[in-house]
């Protein structure tokens, strides 16, 4: 699924890769533009660098399909 088919509040799962872990936190998806990608968590907003989703430091899913960007 490309990053352009997605709609606001369309639940997605994040799948960050810190150091030597990796979390999964899982939100609703906000806005995107160029440069940044908006999820809302359950406690917390957070903005995710799109260069950071292309060099595949962080990766999203949408069910069970990766969003490519």
């Amino acid at each position: 699924m490309r990053l352009s088919d997605m709609k606001p509040d369309d639940e997605v799962i994040v799948f960050d890769k810190l150091s030597r872990k990796i979390r999964k936190r899982q939100g609703k998806y906000i806005a995107s533009n160029s440069n940044f990608l908006t999820i809302q968590f359950q406690h917390y907003k957070d903005t995710l660098l799109m260069s950071d989703l292309k060099q595949g430091k962080a990766q999203i899913f949408k069910d069970t399909e990766a969003i490519t960007f």
